[in-house]
């Protein structure tokens, strides 16, 4: 079991890193299907005659590729991601079915309620295709995390 950790624990410039997640056909197409269901997700045919020339996964999978890693890695322990917002979100670029993913993640932010026994964590997140070396995603999340005292 992962140590339960409070804003108390953390330290600016504290770094991490998850595992990989790869954005099979099969997975591209049925999240593509359900949520972001454009051609050039879901239909090989159009897809070639579109601005990647083929399917691409959509970006708002890779997003939930970047939170499911996240989670799984618990950066609070057993204290849960709560999301409070995303910032300066950017996609760099496309990531194609049979890629993997990984997320490179640094504490850039600490501030300490003045209200409430807890503390807003800043974490910068970069998404990497470990198939190309290429950045395709980054963000700011800012986190809640409750104090030890509370």
């Amino acid at each position: 079991m992962t140590k339960t950790r409070y804003f108390e624990d953390l330290t600016l410039g504290e770094k991490f890193e998850t595992e990989t997640y790869t954005l099979t056909a099969e997975k591209v197409h049925e999240f593509a299907s359900e949520y972001d269901p454009q051609f050039i997700h879901v239909n090989e045919e159009e897809a070639k005659d579109g601005p990647f020339g083929t399917i691409i996964a959509s970006g708002w999978q890779t997003l939930s590729a970047t939170m499911r890693l996240m989670a799984l890695i618990k950066p609070f322990g057993q204290n849960p991601l709560i999301g409070m917002r995303i910032d300066d979100l950017k996609f760099a670029a496309p990531v194609y079915p049979g890629e993997s993913v990984t997320v490179k993640g640094e504490i850039v932010e600490l501030t300490k309620s003045r209200t409430a026994p807890r503390g807003y964590v800043g974490i910068l997140l970069n998404t990497i295709n470990l198939d190309t070396g290429k950045l395709v995603a980054t963000q700011k999340w800012t986190c809640l995390v409750p104090c030890r005292e509370g």
